[in-house]
């Protein structure tokens, strides 16, 4: 067969969640033994060698456009067509209204859909319009396709009940697990102390975001809590887009970063007494599941997709409730046992996220509805 795919996101000096999972199905699909060739549509902001792979079955095609829109509306069908595609692959939940070909999308969540449930986010004009135009078209692009794949149940659901697509068009298929390297946590706060990072002994990390959907604010009001008791210990939270937007004058126990680089976050994270995840909603939960690959013992809600990620190998609690998160950040900063336990136990139930089985369901997916119909 020959497929394209929309890889924009995974040709970037620092990916995010959908350009992680981007570059992980292509490495996979790299090392795999299969006729199959792939024609890769990348944006003018592309980084290509941010990501390497055999010439001979994978054809790069940069377009030179910037605007998100413009590229999955314009540029992109119109690629497709000139390159005669059997499948053209749409990663990141959007895609052209009108395809020349038969289409499969990756759906990451329907975060957009159900805002007025969980509370409005400020976002420019662009982003507004953008988005507002996109929740028209993608209930049609998504039923007129030939298949949807998605991280969760909790997503297959979504995609079920709101976009209406036939249960039988929706697979699930889980993402792998990061593949960084775990390091004892006592080595990786000295590295940080020696980059200026004031990490005390007991801190607990949290990948945070102004999106009420990642929902910080709790997270601070429980830790309040957790201080009357552990006045030692200390909340860390990294990717705060703007962090004057929380309290100007914030108590000693509260860190508060925007973003940084990778090697600092993931000596953050390995540092850390425990990582906590106290997310509204999510269509899978890489941050959760990459603390557990490290041995992190992580707190997470029990909310959405993130109970089929983290399972019994972390503490859940209700995702509205600051005492019932309070009470297991505490039970970790307490339990020396119960952190080694949730340690092993993580790192047990991460090795099951695996980035090959992703690929080869991906695989089988492509050839069932690339497929004449």
């Amino acid at each position: 067969m020959r497929i394209g795919m929309d890889a924009r996101y995974a040709f970037r000096s620092q990916r995010r969640g959908i350009g992680q999972y981007v570059a992980e199905i292509l490495s996979g699909l790299a090392r795999l033994d299969t006729d199959d060739t792939f024609v890769l549509y990348v944006d003018a902001q592309a980084d290509i060698g941010s990501l390497t792979l055999p010439e001979n079955r994978f054809r790069l095609r940069r377009l030179a456009v910037r605007n998100p829109m413009v590229f999955e509306e314009i540029a992109l069908p119109l690629a497709a067509r000139r390159d005669r595609l059997d499948l053209l692959h749409l990663t990141s939940n959007y895609g052209p209204s009108f395809p020349p070909c038969p289409t499969l999308y990756t759906v990451h969540d329907l975060i957009e859909f159900l805002r007025e449930e969980i509370g409005p986010w400020q976002i420019d004009w662009r982003h507004r319009y953008g988005r507002a135009v996109r929740m028209r078209t993608l209930p049609w692009q998504a039923r007129r396709a030939r298949g949807i794949v998605v991280p969760s149940e909790a997503t297959r659901r979504d995609v079920c009940n709101i976009l209406r697509v036939p249960e039988d068009r929706v697979w699930t298929v889980p993402f792998g697990a990061p593949r960084t390297q775990p390091t004892l946590p006592e080595d990786a706060r000295c590295r940080l102390r020696d980059r200026g990072y004031p990490v005390p002994e007991e801190y607990i990390l949290g990948f945070a975001a102004l999106d009420p959907r990642k929902n910080w604010r709790l997270a601070v009001e429980a830790f309040e809590k957790v201080v009357t008791d552990r006045p030692e210990a200390e909340l860390w939270l990294v990717g705060i887009e703007d962090p004057s937007a929380y309290p100007s004058d914030p108590p000693t126990w509260l860190r508060l970063f925007s973003y940084l680089p990778r090697d600092d976050a993931m000596d953050l994270l390995q540092g850390a007494t425990a990582f906590v995840y106290p997310s509204l909603y999510e269509g899978f939960g890489f941050p959760a599941l990459e603390a557990m690959s490290l041995g992190v013992p992580v707190v997470a809600s029990d909310s959405t997709s993130i109970p089929e990620v983290v399972g019994e190998a972390g503490l859940l609690f209700p995702a509205k409730s600051s005492d019932a998160l309070a009470s297991a950040m505490l039970r970790i900063l307490q339990d020396r046992d119960l952190q080694g336990d949730l340690s092993r136990r993580g790192q047990a139930r991460a090795a099951k996220f695996r980035w090959d089985d992703a690929t080869a369901h991906h695989v089988e997916i492509y050839h069932r509805v690339g497929a004449p119909a």
